[in-house]
């Protein structure tokens, strides 16, 4: 009955946001017509920003998903371990330094260094569920913020608003080439990640369970890392930081579909792609003419799940 209330509401918000995203505030009669203003602006920035949208959205919560049951920690995502900021510090350094690279490799790069710094952290904490390991992703998180802060008084005024914009998070400027190929790099990833369902079904059940049951852990937590990072960077260099979409998705979706991976993942992919993109129309619509960064919206509604989360699961964290 969860489920069905689940799948009701998700498509009554699709279909309302979908309408929204494409045709508000456009002709109807005149989107049809190559020659119009409307059928411009209808495939060449309402279409790719759509696009991006979803797929950003669907990339950060498969990003929660896989990071949560690959250190068994529900508080786990790109933003809280500073992937997402480690990114957006790649893109700011290759940016800064004149590197010839795109903004993914550059956020690839970035991502990389958090990574390992994740690693290092995971070796000292010897135990992955410690929520000490959590709190050290979040001074990760808040390092490499304060250097991307430090690293802006070196742009010009004009470059630097244009950064700033970025690093809160938002979909006004596009380049539409990358958006179609992102989205569909960003679909491999995800059907790859749904593949190894059954995997993650075994992984969570700890290490001895994992072997006995013939998964190799972690040469199969390599392999769904480097699909994080290429996910991150992509979403990263798409629609710079979106914070807390990656907790807040994958925990709200387990509500009702548990943690059978297969359909934790599917359901969150779908959520998590309409969640950011009705972030998104909140944020171009709700001020109008202005345009409000879309992490204003994504981190209001995850701050508070966040608190909500650490209160319904005191007792379980305050042993630690």
């Amino acid at each position: 009955m969860k489920k069905i209330f689940l799948y009701v509401i998700t498509l009554l918000v699709f279909s309302v946001n979908l309408y929204y995203s494409l045709f508000y505030r456009l002709d109807h009669k005149n989107i049809l017509d190559k020659n119009s203003s409307e059928y411009q602006i209808f495939t060449q920035i309402r279409i790719p920003r759509t696009m991006a949208t979803y797929f950003v959205g669907a990339g950060v919560s498969v990003v929660g998903c896989v990071l949560q049951s690959v250190f068994l920690n529900p508080l786990c995502e790109g933003y809280t371990l500073g992937i997402s900021s480690s990114a957006a510090l790649g893109v700011i350094v290759g940016s800064l330094l004149g590197i010839p690279l795109s903004r993914f490799f550059n956020s690839f790069l970035g991502v990389i260094f958090s990574i390992l710094s994740i690693y290092i952290l995971v070796v000292s904490f010897k135990r992955t569920i410690d929520i000490s390991f959590v709190l050290a992703g979040i001074v990760l998180n808040f390092l490499f913020s304060s250097i991307i802060v430090l690293l802006t008084i070196f742009f010009d005024p004009y470059k630097l608003h244009y950064i700033l914009l970025w690093l809160l998070g938002g979909f006004s400027s596009l380049d539409r080439f990358s958006v179609y190929v992102s989205s569909v790099v960003i679909l491999v990833c995800i059907v790859v990640v749904l593949f190894f369902s059954p995997q993650l079904d075994i992984l969570v059940l700890g290490k001895e369970k994992a072997l006995s049951l013939g998964v190799k852990e972690q040469k199969f937590k390599n392999i769904l890392v480097f699909i994080v990072i290429i996910i991150s960077a992509l979403c990263v260099s798409l629609a710079g930081v979106i914070s807390f979409v990656g907790i807040f998705i994958p925990n709200f979706v387990k509500e009702f579909t548990g943690l059978k991976h297969k359909s934790w993942i599917l359901s969150s992919t779908i959520i998590g792609g309409i969640f950011v993109s009705l972030c998104d129309n909140l944020a171009k619509n709700l001020f109008y003419p202005v345009e409000v960064p879309i992490s204003v919206f994504t981190g209001l509604v995850g701050s508070i799940f966040f608190v909500v989360y650490l209160i319904r699961r005191k007792s379980l964290l305050w042993k630690y």
